[in-house]
């Protein structure tokens, strides 16, 4: 089933603690079953609930199995995924999420997968996910924002087993905003993919608003890749194209037809190219923002409490 020693299972948390116990113990039987030792890694992203009382009642009873780390805020779940990475010990690493919607009995599947192709990263992809229409669209819409940047990338999910070797690459990453995927994407090509079930969340709603994915999106857009800037030299050219051909148009009709120009020719050059330049304006405005966050070298994630 796999050659690794030990497994490392890192599971982000947030206000998931009526669940926590049916987690662990679906996970510790499946490598029980396997007779694979495992280490899992529950991030505590700042649940406004009990789970972190609930956490730590879980690591009370099984000491060497379970790494509890509770965060000082609410950083995200990408964030939260890269604060457990620093933490494994394993030879391979699974990445799932805490709602068991990719139940634990499929974590064999990842492994058998990254054995027979000795494979950096395998994703566990389903034919249908039980999600609402917003994060489909919104799922949709980060698969094709990464592939702007890597022609490897052909998709993925949050239930993933990565090599050793390639977490060690990822935690040298210094940018405050963490989009795996993409991150991913930049360090290796060998992936590959195995079909895994996909359940409703035992959570019963996303614990993603409307307002979390557009952020997530935009920051995606902007943090990762410098498509828009390419965008804003592209309509630059093709502005100044236009304004030359309308202003020879204006010209023309002037010198050799004596037509009367007036106000309208001006205002439309004016609008059209003063809209241009504020656009650049803004999306070269919101790259010096995120520039300036670098250097001042905010933290991806901040500990509160940790046991081990």
């Amino acid at each position: 089933m796999g050659e690794a020693k030990k497994i490392s299972v890192v599971v982000p948390v947030y206000n998931s603690g009526k669940v926590l116990n049916d987690l662990f113990e679906a996970i510790d039987k499946v490598f029980t079953g396997i007779n694979t030792p495992f280490q899992l890694v529950l991030v505590d992203d700042c649940s406004q609930d009990n789970t972190w009382e609930v956490i730590k009642e879980l690591k009370q009873r099984n000491p060497g199995k379970i790494t509890a780390i509770g965060m000082a805020k609410n950083f995200s779940q990408h964030n939260a995924i890269f604060c457990g990475l620093h933490h494994c010990t394993g030879d391979l690493v699974i990445t799932m999420d805490d709602d068991l919607q990719h139940p634990p009995d499929e974590i064999p599947k990842l492994i058998q997968k990254q054995a027979e192709h000795n494979a950096d990263l395998v994703y566990g992809v389903s034919a249908h996910y039980y999600r609402s229409a917003v994060r489909n669209a919104t799922s949709k819409g980060f698969k094709a924002t990464t592939r702007l940047t890597s022609a490897h990338y052909t998709g993925g999910s949050s239930f993933r087993i990565l090599r050793r070797d390639l977490v060690k690459k990822l935690i040298t990453h210094s940018q405050q905003f963490v989009f795996m995927d993409e991150l991913l994407s930049w360090y290796t090509s060998k992936i590959e993919y195995v079909q895994v079930s996909h359940q409703p969340s035992k959570l019963g709603i996303s614990r993603y608003s409307g307002g979390a994915l557009v952020r997530l999106y935009f920051n995606l857009v902007f943090g990762y890749n410098a498509t828009l800037l390419k965008m804003i030299t592209y309509l630059g050219v093709s502005s100044s194209l236009i304004s030359f051909l309308i202003g020879t148009f204006f010209i023309i009709k002037k010198l050799f037809f004596h037509v009367r120009i007036g106000f309208t020719g001006v205002v439309v050059s004016i609008t059209f190219t003063g809209g241009v330049i504020l656009l650049s304006i803004g999306i070269i405005g919101e790259y010096l923002r995120r520039m300036y966050s670098i250097l001042n070298e905010r933290p991806q994630y901040s500990i509160r409490e940790i046991l081990e």
